[in-house]
């Protein structure tokens, strides 16, 4: 679970080789301290959209946005509207209202739509598992499945996957990581029992 996202990328990715989109689709680097995150966005007919969300990982995030998305234009672009800092401010941990109809949610199969988006119901300071989180989404026996929608999140820290553990509280996997991951609860205000295992108390019923 939570494995190095491909699979939705390299979809998403196709169906733009069908059309050459390098005048309506950027990217931005948010700088947060050291580190980077990776914002790809569109306007097309003045609709605003973020297209992905990436966090930091081994590879520079300019190569692994080319690579996802070639006909991407190569110039860095800065988003309208201060979406680049309201994503900064969560990735720290601060409170921030997120309109989630600016996200394209076009390239997601309908389960995993549903599973990300009962995943953006989790407070802030809680956490749910896979296998509660299944069952919000009306599959309780697709905790396995649910982790794989999680797994391929196009966009991170916005849609908070980071707030789902394993059953028992263990801090499970993540895309940027076990150690950021622990990071961004903790910022969130959620109670670590232990090094990596939830407080129960922190977990949604």
């Amino acid at each position: 679970l939570h494995e190095p996202r491909a699979t939705s990328y390299e979809l998403r990715a196709t169906s733009y080789e069908i059309r050459d989109t390098r005048n309506e689709m950027h990217y931005q680097i948010i700088k947060i301290g050291k580190e980077d995150i990776g914002l790809v966005w569109s306007e097309a007919s003045g609709r605003l959209r973020i297209e992905a969300i990436y966090l930091p990982g081994n590879k520079k995030i300019p190569e692994r946005i080319l690579q996802d998305f070639p006909f991407i234009s190569e110039t860095p672009r800065k988003i309208p509207g201060g979406l680049d800092q309201i994503i900064a401010d969560l990735y720290r941990g601060k409170k921030r209202d997120f309109d989630l109809s600016i996200l394209n949610w076009s390239c997601l199969a309908p389960f995993a739509a549903g599973v990300l988006k009962q995943a953006c119901k989790i407070p802030r300071g809680r956490v749910d598992t896979y296998a509660g989180l299944a069952a919000r989404a009306g599959s309780p026996r697709a905790a396995r499945a649910a982790g794989t929608a999680l797994a391929n999140n196009p966009f991170p820290i916005v849609i908070p996957c980071h707030r789902v553990v394993r059953s028992g509280g263990d801090i499970g996997q993540f895309g940027g990581g076990t150690d950021m991951k622990k990071q961004l609860l903790e910022r969130e205000g959620v109670v670590f029992a232990r090094q990596r295992r939830v407080d129960q108390k922190c977990i949604r019923r």
